[in-house]
């Protein structure tokens, strides 16, 4: 009886169909035809053996960033149809090499079941590929936007006459000169300094506004990280070589969040091209200050953060301090809200984790730069695979409607491999606050800032988050991560 049953799976087009339709010549290998069967899983098991040796070779983190390269996307949208026509192929090959051993009176009904089985896999197989191709087209129109190719300069363009602001140089840093550029390789100095910004931009708003700003600092033969908080009301930052003339004291007299605009309406002081120039002049403004050639900038916007906290499932945060804040800015409505927080454990969705990081009016702009950056590790320590993978395709969505960066996509796979080395749990706070620092700088508070940005790394150990010019507060431990899969 079993051999029977044997036999009759072994000439049976719906099991040779369905073995090819989950490994191309597995089908006709059933049926003995190993030749046949040689010539359809070859080039699919080359395939997965090339994917294997890089991900053995390369690391998980560096193999994403190759293969989210727009080079290999773009391979991968036209090797996807390839593969989809293979596996059809494949599927049909192995039911009809079936089907020719099927007895002449076999059963009729079986036929037609057999039938539709075939078409099912048929379906299946272009819906599975078609799916992994809007992936695939997602992923690319994603990472071609979040590293959109900065538009070229305009063409220079004459110094201002008399009418305009003084060309004559009289920086006030003049102790303190200007860091010396180092090659684009982010790698040259043994770090890598990013400066994150958050910006108000929706509803109620006639342009972008810096409104949170960190910088971050790894180095690169450790993975220790350093944060650090910048305060977006400083005044007379000191401005970078092209636009130190633009005002007698080479600096910018008013707020650092306003130079946005002020580069955006004079390009003759700023570089870049429309809204780059903006976001430009803030990095090197910051870089300025601090002492560093910033390697890039990652920008996004409020309403992007909620939808990305969202899609992560919110975020567990455990809030030392109550905090309420009557008339918070809405980014939906451009209107009021009142917002309420009592100390301890609470999860938070994508709108409540970010009024928890933007309210001040209870406490201070300083408070709130900590806040930022105690919700940004919870959201680093807090992201787990499982919760990623199924909302793949909303995530690229959010990433290419409201994040944005100035670093090369060739330098993400490095980049993501040296991310994946830092432990949040261990990431270096440092703030710059009173009284040591206030928002009217002095040459001798850049210089304490500099000193304080120079050497952040300190030893493993930091069970307790690192001090700042002032002390900041010590927060209370935050939740364990998820579990993996």
């Amino acid at each position: 009886m079993l051999r029977r049953a044997l036999a009759v799976l072994r000439r049976s087009p719906i099991v040779a169909a369905v073995l090819s339709f989950l490994l191309p010549g597995a089908g006709q290998a059933w049926l003995g035809a190993g030749r046949r069967a040689l010539v359809f899983v070859t080039p699919v098991v080359l395939l997965l053996v090339a994917g294997g040796l890089v991900l053995a070779t390369q690391g998980t983190a560096r193999t994403l960033g190759l293969a989210l390269q727009p080079s290999f996307l773009a391979g991968f949208v036209g090797g996807n149809l390839l593969l989809a026509g293979w596996r059809i192929v494949a599927t049909i090959d192995a039911y009809r090499l079936a089907r020719t051993r099927w007895p002449a009176d076999g059963n009729q009904t079986l036929r037609w079941v057999s039938v539709a089985a075939l078409t099912l896999l048929l379906l299946v197989t272009v819906g599975t590929h078609a799916g992994l191709g809007y992936v695939g087209y997602q992923t690319y129109r994603a990472v071609t936007t979040v590293f959109a190719t900065p538009s070229p300069e305009p063409s220079p363009t004459p110094e201002p006459t008399s009418s305009g602001p003084s060309p004559t140089p009289r920086p006030l840093w003049s102790a303190t000169p200007a860091p010396t550029p180092i090659p684009e390789i982010w790698s040259s100095d043994g770090r890598l300094d990013i400066l994150l910004m958050g910006v108000d931009e929706g509803i109620g708003r006639f342009s972008l506004r810096p409104d949170a700003m960190i910088l971050l600092s790894v180095d690169v033969a450790t993975g220790r990280a350093a944060l650090f908080g910048i305060p977006r009301y400083l005044d007379n930052v000191p401005l970078p070589p092209k636009s130190v003339n633009a005002f007698p004291c080479g600096c910018f007299p008013g707020h650092l969040n306003a130079l946005f605009r002020y580069a955006e309406d004079n390009p003759v002081w700023f570089r870049g091209a429309d809204r780059e120039r903006g976001l430009l002049a803030t990095q090197e403004a910051v870089g300025a200050m601090v002492g560093l050639h910033l390697d890039g900038r990652l920008v996004v916007n409020f309403i992007g953060f909620i939808h990305l906290v969202d899609a992560l499932g919110g975020i567990t945060v455990n809030v030392p301090d109550p905090l309420y804040d009557p008339r918070l800015p809405d980014p939906y409505t451009g209107g009021h809200v009142a917002i309420s927080f009592s100390p301890g454990v609470q999860w938070m969705d994508g709108f409540t984790a970010l009024a928890y990081a933007r309210t001040r009016h209870q406490d201070s702009d300083y408070d709130r730069l900590w806040r930022q950056e105690w919700v940004l590790l919870a959201l680093r320590r807090q992201m787990n695979p499982c919760t990623l993978i199924p909302r793949i395709p909303e995530l690229l969505q959010i990433a290419g409607d409201s994040v944005s960066t100035n670093l090369p996509v060739d330098q993400l796979p490095d980049l993501l491999a040296l991310l994946a080395r830092v432990d949040a749990s261990q990431v270096a706070r440092y703030q710059f606050w009173p009284p040591d620092i206030t928002n009217d700088l002095t040459p001798d508070m850049i210089a304490l800032m500099r000193s304080m940005v120079r050497d952040p790394f300190p030893a493993p150990d930091l069970s307790v988050p690192h001090a700042s010019a002032s002390p900041t507060p010590t927060p209370a431990p935050q939740p364990a991560p998820p579990s993996g899969c």
